[in-house]
C-alpha cells in the first residue's frame, strides 16, 4: 500500500489527519505479514499499529492484552468492529462474541490470556481464519519484565496452532534484554524493531525524600493543593495503606477521592475509575493495579506514596500522567522504610534466579532514587535509550532544585547492593546508634530489645503493623544488619547509660535521663 494510501486509510478507519513518529513503519510491517516487535512509550499510539493493519485486513485479528479497561475502551471505541472475550462477563456474552469473530463479523478479537486455558477455546477459534495475533504488554512474557504473567508464556505455541499469519508485540516498558526475551519467548520470525525512544518531555521527574509517614501524608497535600495540580493519581504501596489514604484525602481536600485496587469488588472499583475518567473526581488513589490500562489524557500529577518495585514499573506507571502533551509532573516520595518492604519481600522469593533478578531490580531503582545525575536521564539510560533527554519545561529535582511544595531537600537514602541473599551497605549508612534512640523515642507503645530489632530490620509481625511500627522513621533502616548484632549495639547503648530497660516480665526500653 503507498504512503498516500496508507494516510487515506488512517483518516477514513481511524479518524486521524497523519501518522505519530513510528506508527508507519509498525503498520507497514503488520500489513506486511511480517513479525513486529514495537517498543513504543505510553501514549504514543501503540494501539492504532495494530488495529489499522487489523482492520485493513480481511482475517481475524487476534488482540491479547491483561487489561479488561484497557480492552473494555478499545472495543468501544471501534464500534460494532471489534468483540471481547474475558472473565468479567458471563459465559453467554463471551460466546456471542467469539461466534460473531469466527464468522467474520469483526475484524478484532480482544482476549485475556487466561482464556487460553479454557477447554475448547483455541480449537473453536482454529475455525476462524486468523491474520494477524497481539501480544500487547509484551514484556510480560519475560520473566525479566517487571510484570511477568505466566500465562504469556503459551502465546507464542497458541499463535502457531491458531495458523496467525505474523505476532505483533508490544510493549512500553522493555528494557535491551528484556526485549530480546520477548523476541525469543514468542518465537518472532526476523521480526522488524520498531524503538522511538523513551523521553516523555512534557513530563517532570522529581524524586522527594521523606523522614516519616507523616512528612509524606504532608508533601502529598501539599503537591494536590498546587494550581493546576490536578486531576492526580497517588499510588500507594498496599491495599490497606490504598484505602486509608482515600478515607485522608477525602476529608482533607473536602471532595470524594474513591480507592482503587485489586481487593476491591468489581462493582466499586469500575465505579472509582468511572468516576475519575469522567472528571467527577479529581483525585484517585491505587496501588499498581490501577496503572496499564488507565488511558485519562489530561491527569497533571502523579503521586507515589512507595517506591515501586522496579525502574520499569515506576515509569509505567508515571507515565499515565501528561498523555495530551501538556505539562505534567511525576512525584516520587521516597522513605527509608521502602527498602526494608522491599527487602523482606525479596527474601520471600526461594528461586534463586528469580531472587537475583529482583535485587538487581531494587538495585536499579534505588540507584534511581540516590541518584545525583539527570532524572530523566538516568531513565532513558536504563531503557538503552541513547539520545540526549528534552524537557519542555521542568526537568527534575537533579535540574531544576527540589520541588519547594513538597519538603525541604532531604538526607540522601543509601540503597545496599543486593546478590542472591542478603544486602550488603553501601555507601553512608544510619548511625546504628542513634537510629536505635530514635525509635525507643518513638515507638508507642515502647517496645523491647527484640521489638527494636525486628522493627530495624524491616519485620513484618502482627505486632508491628497493629501498633503501627513500620512508619517509625528508622523501620527497615537497618534491614542488612544481623538480628545479634543490633542486639549487642542495643546492650552497648544500655551499658553506656544512653537507654534505660523498665525491668519485670516484659521489660521496656526507655531513653535514660542522663541522653535526654
Amino acid at each position: 500500500m503507498t504512503g498516500d494510501r496508507l494516510t487515506g486509510a488512517l483518516r477514513r478507519e481511524m479518524g486521524h489527519p497523519g501518522f505519530r513518529p513510528g506508527q508507519r513503519p509498525a503498520v507497514e510491517a503488520a500489513i506486511g505479514r511480517r513479525d513486529v516487535l514495537l517498543v513504543m512509550p505510553t501514549g504514543a499510539g501503540k494501539s492504532l499499529c495494530y488495529q489499522l493493519p487489523a482492520l485493513l485486513d480481511p482475517h481475524l485479528a487476534v488482540v491479547v492484552s491483561p487489561l479488561v479497561s484497557l480492552m473494555v475502551d478499545q472495543v468501544e471505541s471501534l464500534g460494532g468492529r471489534a468483540e471481547l472475550v474475558n472473565a468479567q462477563r458471563d459465559g453467554a456474552q463471551n460466546q456471542a462474541a467469539l461466534e460473531r469473530a469466527v464468522a467474520g463479523k469483526a475484524g478484532l478479537l480482544y482476549v485475556a490470556p487466561e482464556r487460553f486455558a479454557t477447554p475448547g477455546f483455541v480449537e473453536r477459534l482454529r475455525e476462524a481464519e486468523v491474520g494477524l495475533f497481539v501480544v500487547d504488554e509484551a514484556h510480560c512474557v519475560s520473566q525479566w519484565g517487571h510484570d511477568f504473567r505466566p500465562d504469556y508464556f503459551r502465546l507464542g505455541e497458541v499463535a502457531r496452532e491458531l495458523g496467525a499469519s505474523s505476532i505483533f508485540a508490544a510493549t512500553a516498558t522493555a528494557t535491551p534484554r528484556v526485549a530480546a526475551d520477548v523476541v525469543h519467548r514468542l518465537g518472532l520470525r526476523d521480526p522488524v524493531r520498531i524503538t522511538t525512544g523513551f523521553d516523555r518531555p512534557n513530563l517532570s521527574y522529581d524524586v522527594v525524600g521523606v523522614p516519616s509517614a507523616r512528612a509524606k501524608r504532608e508533601a502529598t497535600m501539599a503537591l494536590l493543593r498546587e494550581d493546576g495540580a490536578l486531576p492526580a493519581i497517588v499510588y500507594a504501596g498496599t491495599r490497606k495503606k490504598t484505602d486509608e489514604t482515600a478515607a485522608r484525602l477525602s476529608a482533607e481536600l473536602g471532595a470524594e477521592v474513591p480507592a482503587y485496587h485489586a481487593g476491591m469488588e468489581r462493582g466499586p472499583r469500575a465505579e472509582a475509575q468511572r468516576a475519575f475518567m469522567a472528571g467527577e473526581t479529581p483525585v484517585v488513589v491505587a496501588t499498581n493495579a490501577f496503572g496499564m490500562g488507565v488511558d485519562k489524557a489530561d491527569v497533571r500529577t502523579v503521586i507515589h506514596e512507595a517506591v515501586p518495585s522496579s525502574l520499569e514499573a515506576y515509569y509505567q506507571e508515571a507515565g499515565r500522567g501528561g498523555r495530551d502533551g501538556l505539562p505534567s509532573r511525576c512525584v516520587l516520595l521516597a522513605e527509608n522504610r521502602d527498602k526494608g518492604l522491599h527487602v523482606f519481600f525479596i527474601n520471600q522469593i526461594d528461586d534463586p534466579e528469580a531472587k537475583r533478578h529482583r535485587w538487581r531490580q531494587y538495585r536499579e531503582v534505588w540507584g534511581y532514587v540516590d541518584g545525583e545525575s539527570c532524572r530523566r536521564a538516568a531513565i532513558l539510560r536504563h531503557f538503552g535509550d541513547r539520545a540526549d533527554p528534552r524537557a519542555d519545561g521542568r526537568c527534575c529535582d537533579r535540574c531544576d532544585g527540589p520541588l519547594q511544595a513538597a519538603v525541604a531537600a532531604p538526607p540522601r537514602l543509601h540503597a545496599p547492593q543486593g546478590g542472591a541473599g542478603e544486602a550488603p551497605p553501601t555507601g553512608a549508612q544510619p548511625d546504628p546508634a542513634e537510629t536505635i534512640i530514635a525509635v525507643v523515642a518513638e515507638a508507642s507503645p515502647a517496645v523491647g530489645r527484640t521489638r527494636v530489632v525486628e522493627i530495624l530490620r524491616g519485620g513484618r509481625s502482627r505486632v508491628v503493623l497493629k501498633h503501627g511500627y513500620d512508619e517509625l522513621p528508622g523501620y527497615g533502616s537497618l534491614h542488612h544488619w544481623r538480628a545479634d548484632e543490633l542486639l549487642g549495639e542495643v546492650d552497648a547503648l544500655i551499658e553506656a547509660g544512653r537507654l534505660a530497660s523498665t525491668g519485670g516480665r516484659f521489660p521496656k526500653l526507655r531513653i535514660a535521663r542522663r541522653a535526654a
